[in-house]
C-alpha cells in the first residue's frame, strides 16, 4: 500500500474517525466533571513511650507494658472526648472567619456553612479586633492575625456550653448527625497507627477540603499532646505523693515513740536504784536505735525524693522537646504548602525563584532543627 492509497483509506472512514473520539471525548468530560477532589494529610507524634519518658527511667523494657501504653493512647485518639473537642474547635475557626481564607476553609464550603448557621451563634463567637491589632513604625494600626487566642478559647468554651446545654442545639447537632466536615463521624476518619516497633504514633486523615483537613490534624496534635502530657503529669504526681505520704507517716511515727518514752519516764517511778538505773539505760539504748533506724529511713526517703525531681526535670525537658518537634513540624508543614503553592504559580520571574529558594534553604534549616531535636530526645 503506498501513500495515496492509504490516504485514500483514511478519507474514506474520515466519518468514523472523527465521531468516535469526539464520543469518547465528550463522555470523559462527562464522567469526570463532577469528580470530588479528596486531600490527605499525614503527621508523627513522637510519644517517649518505648525509649522510658516515665518516673522508673531505670526499668527493665517490658514490651507488653509498652504495646499496652500505645493502644491507650490510640484509645485517646478515638475517644468521643477527643473528638468532639477537635470538631468543636475546628468549628470555632471558621466561625471566627469573616470570609473564606483557603488555610482554614475554602470559599464553596465556608458559603455553606454560613448558610446553616442560625443567627442566634453570633452570640457565642466571641470577636474582640483591637486584640488582632498593633501600631508599625509609622503609627498605623495593622492586622496580625484573623483573631486573638483569648477569643477563640472563649468562643470554644462557648461553643461546649451551648453543645451540653441540650441536644437540640445547633453545635449538638452538627456534632451529632452526618455533616461531612464536623461531625463526629467525619472526625472519626482520623486513623492513628504505631510505626513498626517505634516511640512514633501517625496520624493521618482524609477530606475533601484542603484547608480543613490541614486543620483538622494540626488541631488533633495539640489537643491529644495536651491529653497525653496532662496525664503523663497526674501520673508522675501520684508517685511523688506516695513517697511524701510515707515520708510523713514516719516522721509522725517517730514522734510518737518519742512521746510514748518521755510518757514512760515521767509515770514510771523505781523503787530499786539498780533495776531502775539499767531499765533507763536499755530504754535510753533501744531509743536511740529507733532514733537512727528513724534518721535512715528519713535520709532514704529524702534521697528518693531528689531522685524523683531529678527524673521529674528530665521528663519536663522531654516533653518540651516534643513541643519543639511538633511546633518545627507545623512551621514546616506551612512552608511546604506556600513553596508548592509559589511553584504551582510561578511564571519563572526572578523574584518568585528567588522567594522559593529562600524557603527551600528555610525548610532545609528547620527539617535540620528537628533532626537535631530529636537527636537529643533519644540520647
Amino acid at each position: 500500500m503506498n501513500l495515496i492509497s492509504f490516504i485514500r483509506l483514511i478519507l474514506s472512514h474520515k466519518i468514523i474517525l472523527i465521531i468516535i473520539p469526539l464520543i469518547f471525548g465528550v463522555a470523559a468530560i462527562f464522567l469526570t466533571s463532577n469528580r470530588k477532589l479528596v486531600y490527605e494529610s499525614d503527621t508523627m507524634l513522637f510519644t517517649g513511650i518505648g525509649s522510658g519518658s516515665s518516673v522508673e527511667m531505670d526499668d527493665r523494657f517490658n514490651n507488653q507494658e509498652n504495646n499496652n501504653a500505645f493502644d491507650n493512647l490510640i484509645n485517646l485518639v478515638n475517644s468521643r472526648e477527643i473528638k468532639e473537642e477537635v470538631a468543636i474547635r475546628l468549628l470555632a475557626q471558621h466561625l471566627l472567619l469573616d470570609e473564606p481564607n483557603k488555610t482554614y476553609i475554602s470559599a464553596p464550603a465556608f458559603n455553606k456553612l454560613k448558610g446553616i448557621v442560625p443567627d442566634e451563634i453570633d452570640s457565642y463567637i466571641v470577636k474582640s479586633k483591637d486584640s488582632t491589632l498593633v501600631k508599625d513604625k509609622s503609627g498605623r494600626l495593622i492586622s496580625t492575625k484573623l483573631w486573638s487566642e483569648e477569643d477563640y478559647e472563649r468562643t470554644v468554651e462557648n461553643l461546649f456550653t451551648l453543645m451540653k446545654s441540650s441536644n437540640q442545639n445547633f453545635v449538638y447537632g452538627l456534632l451529632n448527625f452526618h455533616h461531612k466536615f464536623y461531625s463526629l463521624e467525619a472526625i472519626g476518619k482520623i486513623k492513628a497507627k504505631r510505626m513498626f516497633s517505634s516511640d512514633l504514633l501517625k496520624l493521618s486523615f482524609e477530606s475533601e477540603d484542603q484547608g480543613i483537613c490541614h486543620q483538622t490534624l494540626k488541631i488533633y496534635n495539640k489537643v491529644i499532646v495536651k491529653k497525653h502530657k496532662d496525664l503523663m503529669e497526674n501520673e508522675s504526681d501520684k508517685v511523688v505523693k506516695y513517697f511524701e505520704a510515707k515520708l510523713q507517716e514516719s516522721e509522725t511515727k517517730l514522734k510518737q515513740i518519742e512521746e510514748e518514752l518521755l510518757k514512760f519516764n515521767r509515770v514510771n517511778s523505781f523503787i530499786n536504784y539498780e533495776e531502775q538505773s539499767k531499765s533507763i539505760a536499755n530504754i535510753k539504748e533501744d531509743m536511740e536505735s529507733k532514733y537512727r533506724n528513724g534518721l535512715v529511713q528519713l535520709a532514704g526517703s529524702d534521697a528518693s525524693v531528689k531522685r524523683l525531681e531529678e527524673k521529674l526535670k528530665i521528663q519536663e525537658f522531654i516533653q518540651q522537646k516534643n513541643s519543639d518537634v511538633i511546633d518545627s513540624k507545623n512551621k514546616l508543614g506551612t512552608l511546604n504548602y506556600k513553596i508548592a503553592m509559589l511553584e504551582s504559580k510561578s511564571n519563572h520571574s526572578d523574584n518568585s525563584l528567588k522567594e522559593i529558594k529562600r524557603l527551600k534553604d528555610e525548610a532545609q534549616l528547620l527539617e535540620k532543627e528537628i533532626k537535631v531535636s530529636v537527636g537529643e530526645l533519644y540520647s
